[in-house]
């Protein structure tokens, strides 16, 4: 007999609960740690966009490492050995870093893989199993974890650190957060529906003895499932991946240099810490946009939007010398980014099934975020030469324009029914 209670919501408060922590603060704590640790120690721009750079690369390089994790050992272990890789990084950090290199090889490399392997890519592997009809609604909350994370973070990391004079002190606070999140997991993570005799939200057949509604999936859901050889082989696929990469680039080049630049326009530390939070919180806005319209709407609409807000942001940052500038800038980066992502994986997951998705998601994450880090590195050249930061937010703003005009002109995959290889029935 089936339990009665769907534990799907249970399993997306608990995913919620881990992306907060796992996320959060590994991500958006160190756009203010890393910027402390650069005063104290004396780095040079370049080396503190290195260290974002490697950081970015590694939280969405092992992308395919974690998928093939997922399928063979599980959402719950994988998103226990990426908090283990938190743990072991932020102490790191917190104990021994002195330097540019280690602080490559530690905040970089073991913090960057440890978000990969424990936040949002093992987290929604694992949703998308549990939710279909309302999959947008789920996607969105799950990523306004790491939204609210990073709004709390922010502030929270630099009023410790000027409390306690050490930006060390930011990092043992990320290693006992990452710890708790290894322990939600461990304790109610559950991998699909049918281990506890359940299906999918809007998918059933009429008068079943478990009383699952027809099949209510909108149009815009493919009713079959790509093989990932396929589904890397449509055209589509690469113009979605390719839309987010200005996008990408962006983000990660504000959280490298975004409170350094605010304070060469002027602006205090606090200000700064400010504008991540906004950032990270008016990603909710994306979010919410998402979860009320991307279950009637084909999400892909709402990406190209996203888009468009997101490069509006990079133009106005460049030249942000008043408050009302620096709220602006930050409240489109983050409607942005925030909506532009979990949109990128409800499209893939939409069009192409849950069956790939994991796999199709680690490989974009995995190009995006490597391409992406290319960007602080860049700028932070650029900067130290005397050329400023302005020509590299400017570029990316055209590439994030480009993407949303691609993303409305393009199509729906629709998969060749004669080759018996690219889906199977769902």
């Amino acid at each position: 007999m089936a339990n009665p209670r769907f534990y799907g919501w249970t399993l997306l408060a608990t995913l919620w609960g881990v992306v907060f922590l796992n996320l959060g603060f590994p991500a958006y704590g160190p756009a203010v740690i890393n910027a402390a640790m650069a005063g104290a120690l004396g780095l040079q721009r370049e080396t503190l966009g290195n260290m974002f750079s490697v950081y970015m690369i590694m939280s969405g390089l092992p992308g395919p490492l974690v998928a093939m994790s997922v399928h063979h050992f599980g959402v719950r272990k994988t998103l226990v050995l990426g908090s283990f890789f938190v743990i072991l990084g932020a102490v790191l950090m917190a104990t021994v870093v002195s330097g540019g290199i280690g602080g490559m090889l530690c905040f970089g490399l073991l913090v960057g893989t440890g978000v990969a392997t424990g936040g949002a890519m093992a987290s929604q592997a694992g949703l998308v199993r549990w939710f279909v009809r309302r999959r947008s609604l789920a996607l969105a909350l799950l990523y306004s974890a790491g939204a609210i994370g990073g709004f709390v973070a922010a502030p929270l990391l630099n009023r410790l650190i000027e409390t306690t004079g050490s930006w060390r002190a930011g990092w043992w606070l990320i290693a006992v957060l990452s710890a708790l999140a290894a322990v939600l997991a461990l304790s109610f993570v559950r991998e699909r529906p049918e281990d506890l005799n359940q299906v999918a939200d809007g998918i059933g057949t009429p008068g079943t003895s478990s009383g699952v509604s027809p099949d209510t999936r909108p149009a815009f859901v493919s009713r079959r499932e790509w093989t990932f050889a396929a589904a890397v082989r449509n055209p589509a696929y690469w113009l979605l991946l390719g839309s987010m990469i200005g996008c990408s680039g962006g983000y990660t080049l504000f959280l490298a240099h975004g409170v350094v630049h605010l304070k060469d326009l002027g602006h205090s530390a606090a200000i700064g810490a400010w504008a991540v939070s906004i950032v990270t919180v008016s990603g909710l806005i994306g979010k919410a946009i998402l979860a009320s319209l991307g279950d009637r709407l084909d999400p892909r609409y709402l990406f190209a939007l996203f888009m468009a807000v997101f490069a509006i942001g990079l133009v106005l940052i460049v030249d942000a010398h008043a408050l009302w500038q620096v709220f602006l800038f930050a409240t489109c980066l983050g409607i942005g980014f925030g909506g532009g992502l979990v949109c990128l994986m409800t499209v893939l997951s939409n069009y192409y099934g849950t069956r790939a998705f994991a796999s199709l998601a680690g490989l974009a994450i995995a190009i995006n975020t490597t391409l992406s880090a290319i960007a602080p590195k860049v700028a932070g050249r650029l900067f130290d030469q005397g050329v400023g930061y302005g020509v590299t937010f400017y570029f990316l703003a055209a590439w994030c324009f480009g993407g949303a005009v691609a993303l409305i002109l393009a199509k729906r995959p629709s998969p060749r029914l004669t080759d018996p290889t690219a889906v199977a029935p769902a």
